[in-house]
């Protein structure tokens, strides 16, 4: 007989939605390799970051409760701007060109990593046992995938799992800055929309230039960034209604998964991109200590 929880919608919504941000994770990594192939990889988030902030803005208009407004919770968002989604859409773009969406999104999928060693290192927090396995495989994955330094017919050092190890750790590091804004004004969405339309100051005032001398980007690439600014706010979107709805316990493990479903993508879509055995073992390995990481914290 079937168990009637597993039915219950206040269950069920939260693990649909969270399993829906994960497909738009990974499908954002497919969108890049397409778009990459017409742009390069220094003029794509003028794409990405323009295409995420009108759409904020365009939902933001309608749906924040503006009476709320905080003049100290907008200037936290607009600082974290400054840095996040600017620096890490930059450092994505090169991993992605670099390692590929599988291995690229198991590295950068990271980031609890440096919250917990944050933690640890600055609040005086100690290691749980569950935790501290977490760890465990983490640095195991990646090393495993440092180990075999390569996925499909690319080659890559091992300094390059940097790109995505630094980009987890700017994720990591502005949530804090996030939180405590929302402490003043709790709006997710302001905070995108603000966030991001600071990105896009950045971004323009970075390469803004350049981009007018090289002339017209192809517009087939242009689109595929597009899409892959509309992927990465639509995941954000559905992780916040996850989040909203069920624990994090059970919605974050779930996100997490986001590598893998970028591995079967690679597979059916990607043919230069398959992997060997050893950095799919890698990817899965990290995954996996995503998990226990988040479910020991």
């Amino acid at each position: 007989m079937t168990d009637p929880t597993i039915l219950d919608p206040t269950l069920l919504a939260p693990i649909l939605l969270a399993l829906g941000a994960a497909f738009f994770f990974a499908l954002a990594l497919i969108f890049t390799q397409y778009g990459l192939r017409s742009v390069p990889s220094w003029r794509s988030p003028l794409y990405t970051i323009g295409s995420s902030s009108c759409a904020a803005w365009l939902a933001a208009v309608p749906l924040v409760d503006w009476r709320g407004f905080d003049w100290t919770a907008a200037l936290i968002f607009a600082a974290v701007g400054c840095v996040f989604p600017v620096f890490v859409s930059i450092l994505s773009v090169r991993s992605n060109e670099r390692l590929g969406p599988a291995v690229a999104g198991a590295v950068g999928n990271v980031t609890p990593l440096f919250a917990v060693l944050g933690a640890v290192l600055f609040l005086g927090e100690t290691l749980a046992v569950g935790q501290l396995a977490g760890l465990v495989l983490i640095v195991g994955g990646v090393a495993l995938m440092a180990l075999r330094g390569g996925a499909g017919s690319r080659r890559w050092s091992v300094w390059v799992l940097g790109l995505p190890l630094a980009a987890a750790l700017v994720r990591g590091a502005i949530q804090p800055a996030i939180k405590s804004g929302l402490a003043l004004w709790h709006d997710p969405l302001a905070a995108a929309a603000i966030g991001y339309s600071l990105s896009a100051v950045v971004i323009v005032s970075m390469v803004g230039r350049r981009a007018l001398a090289a002339g017209p980007a192809d517009r087939t690439g242009k689109l595929w960034f597009v899409g892959v600014g509309l992927s990465n706010g639509l995941a954000t979107l559905l992780l916040y209604a996850a989040l909203g709805l069920g624990s994090i316990t059970v919605v974050a493990p779930l996100v997490a998964v986001f590598p893998l479903i970028a591995v079967v993508m690679s597979y059916l879509f990607l043919r230069d991109e398959r992997l060997h055995v050893v950095g799919l073992i890698g990817i899965v390995v990290s995954v996996a200590g995503v998990v226990v990481l988040l479910l020991g914290t």
